[in-house]
């Protein structure tokens, strides 16, 4: 064994993926995982970069690392991950205790780094000029194989949104050849897991520039005919983008889970010109709709971001009315926070602050009350829901979700985890559903 790894991880799905790739490259030279910071040889903050909340969380973290390693000095210290990867050798200098950076492109070399801090050297790597194979030769690696698991399909970003910094972070679109995706999803099912959730920063371009005839829905196609596979998912979905064929997906694949998340990220048509989301309002409203004429149920979810540089009240309200129009299952919602280097920093008309956090306070109140009538819907109604473990509020129920992404909190033995059973909701909250088992679910859907 060369030394317990413990990792933390800041962020989105592609980051939760990348953090079980880090464990799998790790395991495969000899280390050990452990989730007991104190009894760990290294230490590896998984960071974020797309919000300065989150980079503002992983500064205090290396700071409290500071004092760890004081007490612990032979511990090496490493941070990757996309804020990492955007400012590693700053990084390296302002914190003398971190001992390796590791950007978003070099997870396959991070033994190697790790062996060379440890010889006292400090190790850095935010180099972009890796191959795709070699980018993504790390992706299949694991530690082990849950009930749910992430499986990348593309990396990187074309759309250089004005206040994104994913594509300088992550790179430009690359897919990963549809064989190794496949590959991985029945070495995944055969170890048990159930659920698959396809991930990318936008996974409806994948294999466009590639040409290799293979497109989102058909790699769809491939990916849902790998036997015992339970469930299906994928994110994210650029609306520019989502089409026709890709929406019939969820009509024609029983292993499809019908839930959409489609990011709109403001309802005014002027806002999203700003922003450099190469759709109006009205195009956006018009997939929408083409979604809730299939003749199966699919919840929508979205991002929000309010308080963008020059959004003005009637911009504002034009968000709202847009909620209360599409009357979405859940959303995700942020008060803008500028990133450096992106066009909507460097703009002079940038919200106040306090203006921000009111508008986001609103956002969030108005989609309180439709999720809660949302799910108030489902009371008395039975859903089909995957086991995933016990309840975090009660470690005496169970919690898993249903096809369409909705918690569900019930009392029932420990037999059924990673089972699908049928529950029969009692009980909506704004945030999740209770119920009561009815029985192990049986084939077919029950589109809730």
């Amino acid at each position: 064994m060369k030394g317990r790894v413990y990792v933390k991880t800041y962020g989105c799905q592609m980051n939760v993926r990348d953090t079980s790739a880090i464990l799998g490259v790790l395991k495969q030279e000899g280390y050990e995982m452990t989730d007991n910071i104190d009894e760990a040889d290294v230490i590896i903050i998984n960071t974020c970069a797309v919000r300065e909340k989150a980079e503002q969380k992983v500064l205090s973290e290396l700071g409290r690392l500071k004092m760890f390693k004081q007490r612990c000095a032979n511990v090496v210290v490493g941070i990757g991950g996309c804020m990492a990867q955007e400012a590693g050798r700053t990084i390296a200098e302002r914190f003398p205790h971190v001992d390796v950076v590791f950007g978003t492109h070099s997870l396959h070399r991070l033994p190697e780094l790790i062996e060379k801090a440890s010889s006292g050297e400090k190790a850095v790597d935010v180099s972009t000029d890796y191959t795709p194979g070699e980018r993504f030769s790390a992706k299949r690696l694991r530690v082990s194989s849950g009930l749910k698991e992430y499986v990348t399909v593309m990396e990187g970003c074309d759309n250089f949104c004005a206040y994104c910094i994913v594509p300088h972070v992550r790179g430009r679109e690359v897919s990963r050849p549809p064989e190794d995706i496949l590959e991985e999803v029945k070495e995944l099912v055969s170890r048990g897991t159930k659920e698959i959730t396809l991930v990318g920063q936008n996974v409806n371009s994948y294999g466009l520039k590639e040409g290799w005839g293979v497109d989102f829905p058909h790699l769809l196609d491939m990916v849902a005919a790998t036997p015992g596979l339970q469930r299906l998912r994928f994110i994210t979905s650029h609306p520019r983008d989502f089409t026709e064929q890709l929406a019939r997906r969820f009509v024609t694949l029983d292993v499809l889970c019908e839930h959409l998340h489609l990011p709109v990220q403001a309802g005014s048509t002027r806002i999203l010109k700003a922003m450099n989301r190469g759709y109006t309002r009205d195009e956006y409203l018009r997939k929408v709709e083409m979604v809730k004429k299939l003749p199966v149920t699919v919840a929508l979810s979205t991002d929000i971001i309010v308080g963008f540089p020059g959004e003005t009240e009637k911009d504002f309200q034009d968000t709202l009315s847009l909620l209360e129009e599409v009357q979405f299952d859940f959303i995700f919602s942020f008060a803008y926070s500028p990133r450096p280097g992106t066009p909507a920093a460097r703009l002079h008309n940038q919200v106040p602050l306090k203006v921000r956090l009111e508008r986001l306070a609103q956002v969030q109140a108005l989609q309180k009350e439709i999720t809660l009538k949302k799910n108030r819907d489902l009371e008395n109604r039975v859903v089909d829901v995957l086991v995933e473990g016990t309840s975090r509020r009660d470690r005496h129920e169970l919690t898993g979700r249903t096809r369409c992404n909705r918690v569900v909190n019930f009392p029932g033995p420990s037999e059924v985890m990673g089972r699908e059973v049928k529950v029969h909701i009692t009980q909506a909250h704004a945030n999740s559903l209770r119920g009561e088992i009815v029985e192990t679910a049986q084939e077919g859907r029950n589109h809730d």
